[in-house]
C-alpha cells in the first residue's frame, strides 16, 4: 500500500531535514520494498510531488511552522485518527461478536462492521476507499504497532505519533521552536512509502 507520510524533524535547514527523513527509510527496511517505491522523496519526483509547492519539490522539506507545514502535519494527524478509529471499530465489534477462544484460535476472524462506514466517517460508499480489513487480529496488530499503514505522522527518529498527547506535544514544540539545538528548527518532509 502506498502512503504519503510526513516526518517532522529538527534540522539546521531543509536539506538536512530531507537527509534525516531519507535515512529513516533506508537500510534494513529498504530491502522489503522496491527501491523506486520506498522512501521516495518529493525531490525525486514521487507520485504526489506535483501537488506540493515548488519549495518542497526542490528541497524535499519545509519549515513546520509555515502555513504549508502546519497543513501537512494537520492532514497527517487527521488521516492517522481516521485509520485508528476504523481499526478500533473492528476491534470493538470483534470483542462483542467472538469469544476469547474464537479470537485466539480462529484462522481469520472477521468482524461484522459496515466496511465503508464503520463510524460515520464517509457519507456514502462512493466516498470511501477501503484501505483496511475487518480482521480483528490484524486491526489489533495495526493499532499496537509503532509504524505502518495506520500512522501518517512520524518524528525525526522514525517513531509514529500515535496518540493525541504526543501530537499536542509536537505542536507545542513547533510553536515554541523548542529544539535541542538553538540553530535548529522543525521541518516537515513528505515521503511516499510502500508498506
Amino acid at each position: 500500500m502506498h502512503m504519503l507520510i510526513r516526518v517532522v524533524s529538527e534540522a539546521h535547514g531543509a536539506e538536512e531535514a530531507t537527509g534525516i527523513a531519507r535515512s529513516l527509510f533506508e537500510g534494513e527496511y529498504a530491502q522489503l520494498c522496491p527501491e523506486f517505491d520506498y522512501g521516495k522523496l518529493m525531490t525525486e519526483g514521487g507520485r504526489w510531488s506535483q501537488s506540493f509547492p515548488e519549495s518542497i519539490q526542490n528541497e524535499g522539506s519545509i519549515r513546520a511552522d509555515s502555513e504549508i507545514g502546519n497543513e501537512l502535519i494537520e492532514n497527517a494527524w487527521v488521516s492517522t485518527t481516521r485509520e485508528l478509529t476504523r481499526r478500533m471499530a473492528v476491534i470493538r465489534k470483534g470483542f462483542e461478536q467472538f469469544t476469547d477462544k474464537e479470537l485466539l484460535e480462529g484462522r481469520r476472524v472477521e468482524a461484522e462492521v459496515e466496511p465503508w462506514n464503520p463510524l460515520g466517517l464517509a457519507q456514502n460508499e462512493e466516498e470511501f476507499y477501503d484501505s483496511y480489513t475487518t480482521d480483528v487480529r490484524y486491526a489489533m496488530y495495526c493499532v499496537g504497532d509503532y509504524a505502518g499503514t495506520v500512522y501518517y505522522l512520524y518524528n525525526g527518529y522514525g517513531t509514529a505519533i500515535r496518540n493525541h498527547s504526543e501530537y499536542e506535544q509536537l505542536l507545542e514544540e513547533i510553536a515554541t521552536d523548542d529544539t535541542d539545538n538553538e540553530d535548529h528548527s522543525f521541518f516537515v518532509t513528505p515521503i511516499d512509502v510502500h508498506y
